[in-house]
């Protein structure tokens, strides 16, 4: 499928789920109304339904399958012969990975890549804790170190905007350890078995890579007992759980399932989730056993594919508006909080995964323009934001382009972004910024150019440490607007 018919299967993919019922008491999706996208009707009441449930399992587990996916991609090494290359921040697990260089077309591991920061990251099998991390003094430089759980959900991000220019010893541990915070420390509980760490440091230009790369050279992670010792020693790399069948028996429609089952191995249910969880039993889905597709019938597996299908659509329409609708801006108001809202959830996996607490960024996305219509890098767009509109933020801000599929647009001047700190940045009489989207070279050289694909494109603002007039929805992003080639 190109990327153009993709784009428009996206776009009707809310026309389809809106004709779906939260609830069925069938394998067959009824012709009266009632959307999937309202999340509380999807997982309202009890079912039976293999349909209804392997829906609601794949919504609610896309983010712990996509989360174990990037866990594994980065601390696993490619085998040999796959011809796949390292990650650029590939690092066993419990040790820490440091890109060297910003995001470029050719990252191709999880979505939206930032080309605003470098990132530090590191999968944490807390099994083996706890941990200890210990970061340099960044002095003015905007820092985050995000404490990402193996849901996608994030709570504490410290940094710059929360501790300054130097953070405490981090205490980590996991939710089996039970030991008392080291004073001086700042604790962090992982409610799972693996948790994530991203530091993200901003990078000033290409001149400045070599300070940030000291930075991160100056970051240590280590078990708790030899930091106790003071010994400087790499902790164990643990063994971890194909998410792959291993039997060779479950058929494709049903692998997501089966990736499931194998996260929930590991898992440790909520009491939230509690009754959800034991709900999947009824279609040979459980933390104790995984996936056990043997146990059903063809007419029961066929109503389970379908409902998988069904879900991953539902997830794909919610990316569309990640939470409000603004402007033909998606902007997830919740951030890195979802409570039970496993569709929002979902769909920031899909599209955004891992964003940073509210506080610390917030992340409107487009897919349409102001008048709704799908963007497409064939034809020519401006942002403009007048001068009150310039976004209003404590660090700083961007705007990054993407494919549709998330990933960054090959061009000419390696442009991936454009944001306050861009050189040369013109500026209207009356202080407006335009910023001007289109494929190929604008004539006018003066003008502000961030290249698009040719073909349908997203494009991404990122604002760091927001202040209240965005948080309280009083700043709200302008539409962008087609217009005639530049």
């Amino acid at each position: 499928m190109t990327q153009m018919s993709l784009g428009r299967t996206i776009i009707g993919v809310v026309a389809l789920v809106g004709q779906m019922s939260p609830l069925l008491s069938s394998g067959q999706a009824p012709a009266h109304t009632k959307t999937l996208t309202d999340s509380g009707a999807l997982f309202r009441g009890e079912t039976s339904d293999p349909y209804q449930l392997a829906l609601r399992a794949y919504v609610w587990g896309y983010p712990l399958v996509r989360s174990a996916q990037l866990r594994q991609n980065i601390t696993l090494p490619p085998p040999p012969d796959s011809g796949r290359p390292a990650p650029p921040l590939s690092a066993p697990i419990n040790r820490i990975g440091h890109a060297r260089a910003l995001a470029t077309p050719d990252m191709k591991q999880g979505v939206a890549p930032n080309n605003d920061t470098l990132y530090s990251l590191a999968w944490l099998d807390t099994n083996d804790g706890p941990f200890v991390l210990e970061t340099p003094n960044f002095g003015t430089r905007y820092y985050t170190f995000q404490m990402g759980q193996a849901d996608t959900t994030t709570t504490q991000s410290p940094g710059q905007r929360t501790n300054g220019s130097r953070l405490p010893p981090i205490f980590i541990q996991g939710p089996q350890q039970h030991e008392a915070v080291p004073a001086g420390m700042m604790p962090v509980r992982s409610t799972q078995r693996y948790m994530m760490i991203a530091g993200r440091i901003l990078v000033k230009g290409v001149a400045d890579l070599p300070a940030v790369h000291a930075l991160q050279d100056r970051i240590v992670l280590r078990r708790y007992a030899d930091y106790a010792e003071k010994r400087r020693v790499a902790a164990p790399i643990s063994a971890q759980r194909s998410l792959a069948d291993a039997t060779g028996t479950v058929p494709p429609s049903l692998s997501f399932l089966d990736m499931l089952g194998n996260v929930l191995r590991d898992w440790r249910v909520t009491p939230a989730d509690a009754a959800l969880v034991a709900s999947f039993a009824q279609i040979g889905l459980t933390p104790g056993g995984g996936f056990q597709p043997a146990r059903l019938s063809a007419s029961q597996q066929d109503a389970l594919a379908r409902g998988v299908a069904a879900g991953e659509k539902a997830v794909r329409a919610e990316t569309l508006t990640l939470g409000t609708r603004v402007n033909g801006w998606g902007i997830n108001y919740a951030g890195s909080q979802f409570g039970s809202h496993y569709l929002l959830r979902a769909a920031v996996a899909m599209d955004q995964i891992y964003v940073l607490p509210i506080n610390e960024a917030l992340y409107p996305s487009a897919r349409t323009d102001g008048a709704g219509r799908e963007l497409d890098g064939r034809k020519s767009y401006v942002l403009r934001f007048s001068k009150e509109q310039l976004p209003p933020v404590g660090s700083f801000w961007s705007a990054t382009m993407y494919f549709a599929k998330g990933l960054l647009v090959p061009n000419s001047i390696a442009r991936y972004s454009i944001g306050d700190r861009t050189p040369g940045l013109t500026y209207a009489p009356d202080g407006s910024l335009e910023i001007v989207m289109q494929h190929y070279r604008p004539k006018d050289a003066a003008v502000n150019w961030l290249p698009t694909p040719d073909a349908p494109f997203m494009l991404m603002l990122r604002l760091y440490n927001p202040k209240p007039a965005v948080l309280q929805r009083r700043w709200k992003p302008p539409g962008v607007t087609e217009v005639a080639a530049k």
